[in-house]
């Protein structure tokens, strides 16, 4: 089963975000080759698991509380930004201030998630705290990307972390379909 721990985007992020972009969609960023995803499917991705089995995910969700001791936090929203960049995106983010707090959730889920499975399929590069917006289809001119590099969000509701959830991805031609498997909260 392929499977991530996540931090929930939370309505209030989602709302802004999805009114902001249906603005801009209107415009002339409608005409980019964007894929937008889903409000229902932003996280703030801790740890992409990969494919493991129903058995090895039982197991991890037995371990994953210990992650979640530490306080709930705030987590402000950042600028739009695009993996590699925004000059050649493929993919289109929100960037999410870290100030260390979501950095130590996600290296604690990843210790017990490497302790659970050392040899696993898990994703090991560096953690970046982000929301994907989109995916862009094909390489954009340089008039399509100076557009993007012009997006502003505006003032954006933090994200009030309160724990985070152990998420089935099921992949359809209509996109990803989520599953919560668990939700373990930040001790209070």
């Amino acid at each position: 089963m392929r499977a991530f721990c996540a931090v929930p985007c939370g309505e209030q992020l989602a709302q802004a975000v999805t009114r902001h972009l249906d603005e801009l969609r209107a415009g002339p960023v409608g005409q980019l080759p964007v894929r937008w995803t889903r409000p229902e499917t932003w996280h703030l991705t801790l740890q992409f698991l990969g494919e493991w089995s129903e058995t090895r995910l039982e197991s991890l969700k037995d371990d994953l509380p210990a992650a979640a001791d530490m306080e709930p936090f705030a987590l402000a929203p950042g600028a739009l930004d695009g993996f590699p960049n925004l000059e050649s995106p493929r993919v289109l983010f929100l960037q999410m201030a870290d100030d260390g707090q979501t950095a130590q959730l996600a290296n604690r889920v990843r210790e017990i998630v490497g302790n659970c499975w050392s040899e696993g399929p898990q994703d090991t590069r560096a953690f970046h705290a982000h929301l994907t917006l989109g995916r862009v289809k094909v390489r954009l001119s340089r008039d399509e990307a100076n557009l993007l590099q012009g997006i502003d969000l505006g003032a954006l509701p933090s994200v009030f972390v309160e724990g985070f959830n152990l998420v089935a991805s099921n992949l359809s031609q209509d996109g990803a379909l989520y599953t919560v498997l668990g939700f373990f909260p930040l001790r209070k």
